[in-house]
Formats: C-alpha cells, structure tokens, sequence
C-alpha cells in the first residue's frame, strides 16, 4: 500500500491507517486516538523509498502526540512522547549521537502514532518475558475494553530487561538478517543488548501488518527512551525485543474519554 499521508498545519490532516481506511483530522479531533502512518516498511526498507515524508514541528502542532519514527534516509530513529522529540543517529565510530536542537525539525520517511489526551494505567503485576511481551499488552488491551482488532498506541515506564535494539543507520539490521544482506560498513547500525535498564517505552500494537508497521513475527512496533550511560545523553532506539519488570506502569488509551 503506498502511503497517501500528509500534515497540512492550521488545516486538515489526511492520514493513512490501516487496512486501506483514510482518517481526516482536523484540529478539533485529535484526542480520539486512531493510529495515523505515514510511509511503510516496505516501503521504506524494501523498495528503498525512504524519503521524507512529514516533519515532527508539523505534528507537534497539535497536543499530546505519541508516536515511533525512523528518519528520513534511514539515518536514525525518532521517538515523540507526549509531544517531545527524541531523535538519535549514529556517529562515525558507530556510537549514539543524540540529536537535540534540530530534532523536531528531522523529517521522517516511515511514522507511526496517535494523539492521545487520556489514558488508563496499569501496574505491571509480574516480570513479563519478552517472548510474552505482545501477548501481554493485548490481554491488559482486551481487559481494558480496548478493541485489539484495531492498532493502538501503548506506553510502558519502568524497569526493563532483555532488551535487543538498534539505531538504523541508512539499512535495517533485521531486513538484512532476514533477506541474508550484507550491510555496508557505512551503513552499520547501532546495536546493543541491555540486561536491565531504567526507560519508557512507546510503543504501537498492531495486528496483521507486517510489512506495513511490524517486522515479521511481531504484533508490536516499539521504540525505548533510556539514558545512554557513555554519554549521559537521553537517546531513544528501536526495539527488538524486551521484556518489563514488576513494578513498570503500562498506559493504554482511555476508550471511556
């Protein structure tokens, strides 16, 4: 499906979702939590068509927006938390480079998220495993009264553990695991496991759209917010698997609101 978003600011917002339905928004409806896209990893990843396709100023235009990104090019992750850019790239000796001043002005070419002004929390009761993890957020979804049948976006703050993540930086390790592709030496990612780690996690639960929004074997598109130890530095990447600690706050968008 080839993207037909865009971001016209102090007007209308044309978006794409998911299964071919268009969502128009306008700057009185956004609180209603409908995922929006803009690009897709196929198209992105696949075909290499990774220009840029909305800058994170023009969503940020309106309150209270949560979302993943990867940049345009493919030269970093982004990360938007209740309105806050994150964007983090990689330097030339293949370490996190936190981009601060210009972040919100970064484009990016793939974008997932949804404006969400109420949530409900829920403490997270035991250690989930991350070969659990998206199982997990669709039973605390389907709890809540939340309609797992249709994407949404989640957040997760607290302790977590077995994290596997990168920072793209012009190939997508996985795509290349997968397809057995050699990444360039310039292209190298960032990569890293994390056996415990303080962050917050945004995240999008999408069934169904592997290819679109999830890498293979996944429902779940999730980034991590955490602080980089070497740099002292917030620093956000995405994740390939994770599991959360006892103790961590899962928020889901309040259906009731």
């Amino acid at each position: 499906m080839k993207s037909l978003g865009r971001c016209v600011v102090g007007a209308v917002i044309v978006l794409q979702v998911f299964g071919g339905v268009i969502v128009v928004a306008d700057d009185n409806k956004n609180s209603a939590g409908n995922v929006i896209q803009f690009g897709t990893m196929h198209e992105a990843i696949g075909q290499q068509q990774h220009q840029g396709r909305v800058r994170f100023a023009d969503l940020l235009k309106h309150p209270h927006f949560f979302g993943v990104a990867a940049l345009e090019g493919l030269h970093g992750e982004g990360t938007i938390f209740d309105g806050k850019v994150t964007v983090t790239t990689v330097d030339d000796q293949g370490q996190l480079l936190p981009v601060k001043l210009s972040a919100s002005a970064k484009q990016a070419t793939l974008l997932v998220g949804a404006y969400v002004d109420s949530w409900t929390e829920h403490p997270v009761p035991d250690d989930v495993v991350a070969e659990s993890f998206d199982q997990f957020v669709a039973d605390m979804a389907v709890r809540d009264g939340l309609n797992v049948d249709k994407p949404f976006v989640f957040t997760i703050e607290g302790d977590v553990m077995d994290v596997r993540l990168h920072v793209i930086n012009g190939a997508c390790p996985i795509h290349a695991r997968l397809k057995k592709i050699e990444i360039p030496k310039a292209q190298q990612p960032f990569e890293a496991e994390l056996k415990k780690v303080k962050g917050t996690i945004v995240g999008v639960f999408a069934k169904n759209t592997v290819g679109r929004l999830t890498h293979p074997a996944t429902s779940t598109h999730v980034h991590l917010l955490f602080v980089d130890t070497a740099s002292g530095a917030k620093v956000t990447g995405h994740v390939e698997q994770i599991g959360v600690r006892k103790g961590a706050v899962l928020r889901l968008p309040n259906s009731k609101s």
